[in-house]
């Protein structure tokens, strides 16, 4: 059973916006891809024969949020084989009726289970505003525009499928009435101001398009995509709140275990250090300002009591031992992600730390500090080669 489509491939073009990962890896000849696609198929062949076919169902969904959490799955199994343990999928759970995605062992002994989940995911909404817009750029990439890329400024995002056609019409007129070599002459005299611009609005979402003029080496080039840079709305992130939302939804899902539980999070937001961690595991930091009678001010540093390891009525979550957090893993980010198993303190099962190769933190309750522990790197334990992904300089298929 393969995860991907045997024969020949022969297209070296990038992903469209459009396109689901999975149908890029499995339709592209680039190098770099070739190397994925042997990887993970080789990490899916030591995978056990049950569950495999609802595995690879999900590993080739267009639906996102399936192929990365099924990707998730088949990386957690290779990593932990590679630390020297034995992952069964999806063992019972007496007196539940779900299961855990994996029960892990040593030398035949239950160590802990092991749960994956996401974090910061797309909410519905956004996945099909994200959609719609994949369509508009890459209607736009298809444009001929020898002289120009485009910059785009981006605010709101559409509800329904924009127009396409006389966008592109548009566009390519616009581009045409401009002088590559004046505009040019405008950066190069302060006069930023001066360059063109073409704005665009459908439905809420605004578009304003900015001129780059290419470089003589490029210009007139064919099959070049237009679209160099974007710059989307500015907002606020909540990478602590989704990481600690995902721990919370799955805490109490299998209820009272007889191992340890870890919870696998791979953080698929564009932002996540330790701070957010930190944030979301003991609550969020703070400052209390109290103004003396003199009416002096003093600030002293605070959490918030709404951290996943702790709360209002003080340590909760105590069925889970630990957060194993990966910041933004991915085919592509593999070879510099390094998971951190995070403890949970207040456990009622905790994961003695003797047992992890990896790095990890654990609190001292009486000091009030963490330390983090260095271990060995996900590369290492997966052999990955040193420049990963692969060079698409290199031999493909």
């Amino acid at each position: 059973m393969l995860l991907f489509d045997a024969g020949i491939r022969t297209e070296l073009g990038w992903k469209t916006e459009s396109e689901s990962t999975f149908a890029y890896c499995n339709r592209s000849a680039r190098p770099s891809v070739v190397a994925f696609r042997k990887l993970i198929e080789d990490w899916f062949n030591r995978f056990d024969d049950e569950g495999k076919k609802d595995l690879r169902e999900r590993f080739r969904s267009p639906k996102e949020p399936n192929h990365v959490c099924a990707f998730f799955e088949i990386y957690l199994h290779e990593l932990f084989c590679g630390i020297g343990f034995e992952l069964q999928p999806h063992p019972a759970i007496r007196g539940c009726g779900t299961h855990p995605d994996y029960v892990v062992s040593n030398s035949g002994a239950n160590q802990f289970y092991l749960e994956a989940t996401l974090a910061s995911l797309p909410s519905q909404q956004e996945q099909g505003a994200n959609a719609r817009m994949g369509i508009v750029y890459d209607a736009i990439n298809t444009i001929e525009s020898p002289n120009f890329f485009l910059g785009l400024e981006i605010q709101g995002a559409p509800n329904t499928a924009p127009p396409t056609r006389r966008l592109r019409r548009d566009l390519m007129g616009w581009l045409a009435s401009l002088n590559p070599d004046y505009i040019l002459q405008l950066h190069s005299a302060g006069r930023d101001s001066e360059v063109p611009f073409f704005p665009w609005r459908h439905e809420g979402w605004s578009l304003l398009f900015k001129p780059i003029p290419k470089s003589s080496k490029l210009r007139g080039q064919p099959g070049v995509r237009p679209i160099g840079m974007r710059m989307p709305e500015g907002g606020w992130m909540n990478t602590h709140g989704e990481i600690r939302k995902a721990l919370e939804n799955k805490a109490k899902k299998y209820g009272e275990l007889e191992l340890p539980f870890i919870i696998a999070v791979n953080v698929v937001a564009n932002h996540c250090d330790n701070i957010d961690i930190m944030n979301a595991l003991y609550g969020d930091e703070s400052i209390l300002v109290t103004q003396a009678a003199d009416g002096g001010l003093t600030e002293r540093n605070e959490r918030k009591l709404n951290g996943a390891w702790i709360g209002p009525q003080g340590p909760r979550n105590l069925l889970v031992s630990g957060a194993l957090i990966f910041a933004g893993l991915g085919p592509w980010s593999m070879g510099i992600v390094t998971p951190e198993l995070f403890h949970n303190p207040w456990a009622q099962r905790p994961l003695p730390v003797s047992s992890w190769p990896l790095p990890y933190c654990v609190a001292d309750l009486a000091a009030k500090r963490v330390r983090h522990e260095h271990g060995k790197t996900a590369r290492e334990v997966l052999d990955l080669p040193t420049q990963w992904p692969v060079p698409d300089t290199d031999a493909g298929e």
